[in-house]
């Protein structure tokens, strides 16, 4: 005679455990599997920096080497006159304030600040500075961008030069199977990432990191300790918030760049094939299968 329970379901108690385990086996491989690609992205990533840092500090070129010292040599004084730049607008305003007020006031500004209006005759010649300060920013960064250029481009070269000797180093089954167009647009892409990668690796991250501490530490001198790690804070909470918006916007680059790679497949695969198109009268498919692929 059949019970209520066994008549809805034929499964035992120990069957349903061992279901259960199951589940949870799948559910930690796939958790573990996802730290897995993780992991290995991120060594990617790493082992990619570290190929372009040997291209950049080239041990057989000693003129590059040159180079990449003196743009960081330019990095380095457009960051400190960049930061001077704040307090000298400061000095100028305060100058012409108190110099229209009464003699006390001015002798009183004049008195905290012997050192630096030493270098000052009038607040004329603090606005001068200023705008030398401004325009030195400007032209070491210049420099910087100048000197630093020919090294950028000698890496974008090296680098699609073995990307192309690696090509023709693989065996014939790729080739075979290959998508001439997709292949030519990352090629392009990552030439073209290359030049990016290298700015924000030199001229972006460390300069970044080196005048948001110049900058705490003047606060900290000038105001005291919780101005600057208000300052530190925000900074922080600002990156942290941009990393976590990148990462997420990825995925939807990925897909992008996919869906890129598809099209020009398709355009250059069917130009290369043209007598076989033009063969079948095949051109309005063609141009469907594009438009297609193009709507991704």
């Amino acid at each position: 005679m059949l019970n209520g329970p066994a008549f809805f379901s034929t499964s035992t108690p120990k069957d349903k455990d061992d279901d259960d385990a199951a589940n949870k086996a799948s559910s930690s491989s796939i958790t573990t599997s996802a730290i897995a690609n993780k992991s290995d992205q991120q060594l990617a990533d790493m082992k990619i920096l570290r190929t372009l840092a040997s291209y950049i500090w080239m041990k057989d070129n000693p003129e590059f080497r040159l180079r990449v010292i003196l743009a960081l040599g330019f990095l380095l004084a457009a960051k400190v006159l960049n930061v001077q730049v704040p307090f000298l607008f400061k000095l100028a305003v305060d100058w012409l304030t108190t110099a229209t007020g009464n003699a006390t006031a001015l002798a009183s500004f004049t008195a905290a600040n012997s050192t630096i209006l030493a270098l000052f005759a009038t607040p004329v010649s603090v606005l001068i500075g200023y705008g030398t300060a401004r325009c030195g920013s400007s032209a070491f960064n210049e420099l910087r961008t100048a000197v630093f250029a020919k090294v950028a481009l000698r890496t974008i070269r090296a680098v699609s030069r073995n990307v192309f000797s690696h090509l023709h180093e693989l065996d014939l089954r790729f080739h075979l199977s290959r998508e001439t167009g997709g292949l030519s647009r990352i090629i392009d892409r990552g030439s073209r990432a290359i030049n990016f990668i290298l700015s924000s690796m030199v001229f972006n991250v460390v300069p970044t990191i080196l005048e948001i501490s110049m900058v705490s530490g003047l606060l900290a001198c000038k105001f005291g300790a919780p101005f600057a790690l208000i300052t530190s804070l925000s900074v922080a909470a600002n990156v942290t918030f941009t990393l976590s918006v990148t990462q997420w916007r990825t995925k939807f680059r990925k897909a992008l760049n996919k869906a890129d790679n598809d099209a020009s497949t398709k355009a250059i695969d069917s130009l290369i094939n043209y007598e076989t198109v033009k063969y079948f009268n095949n051109e309005a498919y063609e141009a469907e299968q594009y438009d297609e692929y193009l709507k991704k």
